[in-house]
């Protein structure tokens, strides 16, 4: 890693933690509103702690399987470019390949407002494995804008081949919840979503998603805009989305939960995924030399702010 990115990471108050997590670095970040860590591994938004709070984002103590393709469930895993089973081959990894591979850091700064700005990148040509599993070169990056109010994540993938890449995706966010039983998840309502869970069912949300427990739902066309309310916390996560049509909501629920080898039993009551996503339905293509950006802000507020108005 070149001197005069160290340095630029050093004046943000960022260090790299060598080997941290599958043989990979993190960069931490510690700023007076916040703190800030990135694992390399998959490129994954590890945790973000708002300064005098808990962690927004959730991170299992299981450490799964310790093969290249054993998952972890933490942060922001980056679901591409297949969301859920591979559609052809069943030995190829869940979730497509960027979430399992090492991401190169190559920027840090500011925004002109004084945000803290970290860019990484993943290209598809620096993996022979990539390259045997996916057919089509590509280039990924994502730009991390952190400040004591939030996050965002502005995720865009370049096709680099000469013919179309059909793309499934998502930023598979866990976020941290005191107790998925009292979480609600609110600006849903009305919006057709396909039961995972139930033969693939559609079904009409009706008013806010509570518990958040044992589902996996995509919210097909769904607004850019939802919350999370934690009543335990006292704080709601607002979370908006560019880029994406689907919404996806998922927890294993207690069962699944103690069947899985890569989850401890309690997990499932302290996170609900809300994933910014584009699957089913909303499979699209990247033409030759094009981009797609998937674009994920979160904010926290106090439960009850003045500035809201009731539903």
């Amino acid at each position: 890693m070149n001197g005069q990115l160290m340095k630029e990471l050093e004046e943000l108050g960022g260090e790299i933690h060598p080997a941290s997590l599958k043989k990979c670095d993190e960069i931490c970040i510690e700023q007076p509103g916040f703190s800030a860590v990135i694992a390399l591994w998959g490129g994954h938004l590890k945790s973000f702690i708002p300064a005098g709070q808990e962690d927004l984002l959730f991170q299992s103590k299981n450490k799964g399987g310790e093969g290249r393709f054993g998952r972890r469930h933490f942060g922001v895993p980056v679901c591409w470019p297949w969301f859920g089973a591979h559609d052809v081959d069943a030995d190829y990894p869940a979730h497509g390949l960027a979430r399992y591979f090492r991401w190169e850091f190559i920027e840090a700064g500011r925004f002109k407002n004084g945000d803290v700005k970290i860019v990484i990148r993943l290209v598809s040509e620096d993996h022979p494995l990539i390259e045997e599993m996916w057919p089509f070169a590509f280039e990924l990056r994502q730009v991390f804008r952190f400040s004591k109010k939030g996050f965002k994540i502005n995720f865009s993938a370049a096709n680099l081949s000469d013919k179309s890449m059909p793309v499934s995706e998502a930023l598979h966010t866990y976020f941290h919840v005191s107790d998925n039983q009292s979480t609600e998840v609110h600006g849903l309502d009305d919006v057709t979503y396909v039961d995972k869970l139930d033969r693939a069912s559609r079904h009409l949300q009706q008013g806010a998603v509570t518990p958040c427990d044992h589902m996996d739902r995509v919210y097909l066309s769904a607004p850019d805009t939802c919350e999370i309310r934690d009543v335990g916390l006292q704080r709601k996560l607002v979370i908006q989305t560019e880029g994406s049509n689907s919404t996806v909501l998922w927890n294993p629920g207690a069962e699944i939960a103690k069947q899985r080898t890569d989850m401890d039993d309690d997990d499932y009551r302290h996170f609900v995924c809300v994933e910014a996503a584009n699957a089913l339905s909303n499979v699209y293509e990247i033409p030759p030399g094009g981009i797609h950006q998937l674009k994920l802000k979160v904010k926290h507020k106090p439960l009850f702010d003045e500035g809201d108005e009731e539903e």
